[in-house]
Order: structure tokens, then C-alpha cells, then sequence
């Protein structure tokens, strides 16, 4: 197994929509404040890994971390720069995707909050979910929300990238690009919602003006509004509910340390389940929206996961293209 069989795949995605959202856009205002947000990624992803790095030596009982650094990057820089390679193409791919976002809102108007909200209902018998988990909102939790998401997001891929390649790397990797590049984006332009925060804004009643949101998520759901209300186009803009691909991605987190890193399935999934519990009591998500987002990580892992182990059926030269080894059937004679 390549590395080339997500990372050619992954930047195809990424180019693509990139180019599609520059060539629609009605005006390229938030095209270089967006890209301005890839030093902050790297920067991040820097520090991350560090800490990583840091505690994993301790855990490791390593002697001399300061020589092990030494010759890890003088022994092992190829391996050092196919992880920045990845993080590198995944901001792009975010970047991407801040671009595209805010197009599907100039696009595709907003229609299925009502039914969404319905279905949340039938789903926890006749109750709001938000009104089960109005404790859980504070200042705290809506910091974890974002900037936990966002941290824990960065320390999976660089502990994905930093594994041998193998199916289930090439899998988790390709599924990550494809939420962020097709899946989130396909579903919203099929289920356009903007989610309980926006609900009374658009029209559709007061069912959820009693969510009590911390200052910080106020003003940034203003924010968003005006950006929407006004037909702006502004980096880390666009409104979407529907899929949650802030549960999406999280799942796929659950899914990779599942795959490649066992012992840190447990407490991701746990990381995961407050996640999920804070989309919709902060009022972001209808709850069908992170059981969709969710589902839709776990098939699409399934998948990729067939594609790369051989025993999905592809053309010959699109195996090859992708350094896919062969099919099953083709191994066994």
C-alpha cells in the first residue's frame, strides 16, 4: 500500500472544490482572509503534535528526548514530512471548504428546518431534545465545542498520518476529504437547514427561542446571520445544519482510533458523545443532524475501507492510478 492512494485522491478533492467555489463565487473578498487562516492550521498542528510528541516520550520512558528529536529528524525526515504533507493538504481542504460553504447559502435556500425539527420530536416522543440538556450551556462548554472539536480533529490526523500505510490509514484518510468535499455539501444542498439557533430568524416560530446560549456562541451566530441577511460573502461565513459535520467529523475520529490507534477509542468516543449532546443543546444542530452526519462518516468509511483492502470492484486503471492492490479474487489466482 502507497501513500499516494489517499493523497493523490485527497488533493484531487481538495483542488476541485477549491476551483469550483473561485469560479462561482459572486466576489472574492474572503478568498485571501480564508487562506490567511493556513499559517494559524500549521501553527496549531505544531504545537498539537508537540504536546503529543512530548507525553508520548514521557509514556515511552525515552531518556534523552531532546537526542531522540535530533535523530528522528536526521533518520526519519521523510516520514516527518509526509505528516506535514497531510496537514498541509487537510487546511487547504478546510480552506476549500470555507469557500464553498457560504456559496451553498447564496444557492440553495433554506426549506427543511420544520420537518428536521419534526423528526427531533418524533424521535424523543413528542420533547425538544434542547430542552432535556439546557444545564449542559456555559461559557466552558461552548469553548469545547469549537476550539475541543478543532484541537482534537488536528491530533487525530497527525496521529492517523504518523501510521505505516496500510488500507484502513489510506480509508480513515480518503473519508476525512470526502465529508468535508462531497458529503457535507451533497446533503446540504439536498436537506438546506440552518439549524434551531437560526429557526425564529427565518420565519418559522419561537419553538426555540428558549435556548440560552453563552455571549461568545451569541455573537457568533449574529455574525453568521448578517453575513446571510446581508448576501455577504465573509471567511468563516455560511450557515449549515444539515449534516452535522461537526459530528461527522467527529465520528470519523472515533473511527480512526478505532482503526489505527485502539487505546484511544474509548476516550474519543466519550469526547464524542459530549460533542454530540452540545450541538443540540447550544442549539447549532437538530439532533437527526448528527445521527445523519454520524452515519454518513461510518458508510463512507465502510466503503473506502472495501475500495482499499481489494475487495470492491474498480477499473483496472483506476486501481492503478490510485496504487490500489489487487482485487481478492484477482490475489487469490
Amino acid at each position: 500500500m502507497d501513500e499516494r492512494s489517499w493523497l493523490v485522491p485527497s488533493v484531487l478533492l481538495t483542488v476541485t472544490s477549491g476551483a469550483l467555489a473561485l469560479l462561482i463565487m459572486p466576489n472574492h473578498s474572503g478568498v485571501l482572509p480564508a487562506l490567511g487562516l493556513l499559517p494559524l492550521w500549521l501553527f496549531a498542528s505544531v504545537v498539537l503534535g508537540a504536546f503529543a510528541g512530548f507525553f508520548g516520550m514521557m509514556a515511552a520512558g525515552v531518556p534523552s528526548p531532546s537526542r531522540y528529536i535530533v535523530d528522528m529528524v536526521m533518520h526519519r525526515w521523510k516520514w516527518l514530512l509526509m505528516i506535514a504533507l497531510g496537514i498541509t493538504v487537510a487546511g487547504l481542504n478546510m480552506i476549500a471548504f470555507m469557500w464553498t460553504k457560504p456559496l451553498l447559502n447564496w444557492f440553495v435556500p433554506f426549506w427543511a428546518d420544520p420537518m428536521l425539527a419534526r423528526i427531533d420530536r418524533i424521535l424523543f416522543l413528542g420533547h425538544d431534545p434542547w430542552t432535556l440538556l439546557g444545564s449542559l450551556n456555559n461559557i466552558g462548554s461552548a469553548v469545547f465545542y469549537h476550539r475541543g472539536w478543532f484541537a482534537m480533529m488536528i491530533i487525530t490526523l497527525l496521529i492517523v498520518l504518523s501510521r505505516p500505510a496500510s488500507p484502513r490509514k489510506a480509508a480513515v484518510m480518503l473519508t476525512y476529504f470526502l465529508l468535508w468535499s462531497v458529503i457535507g455539501p451533497v446533503i446540504h444542498i439536498l436537506l438546506p437547514a440552518a439549524g434551531p439557533v437560526f429557526y425564529e430568524k427565518l420565519g418559522y416560530g419561537s419553538e426555540f427561542a428558549g435556548i440560552a446560549v453563552p455571549a461568545e456562541m451569541q455573537r457568533m451566530s449574529d455574525y453568521l446571520w448578517q453575513v446571510y441577511q446581508g448576501d455577504q460573502f465573509a471567511p468563516a461565513s455560511g450557515i449549515s445544519a444539515m449534516p452535522s459535520l461537526h459530528i461527522a467529523t467527529t465520528v470519523w475520529m472515533i473511527i480512526a482510533m478505532s482503526a489505527l490507534a485502539r487505546r484511544m477509542a474509548a476516550p474519543t468516543a466519550g469526547f464524542g458523545i459530549v460533542i454530540f449532546l452540545l450541538s443540540i443543546s447550544l442549539g447549532w444542530h437538530y439532533a437527526i443532524d448528527g445521527i445523519v452526519g454520524g452515519g454518513a462518516a461510518l458508510g463512507c468509511y465502510a466503503l473506502c475501507l472495501r475500495m482499499y483492502d481489494g475487495r470492491m470492484k474498480l477499473p483496472s486503471w483506476l486501481r492503478a492510478g490510485l496504487v490500489l492492490p489487487k482485487p481478492v479474487d484477482a490475489a487469490a489466482d
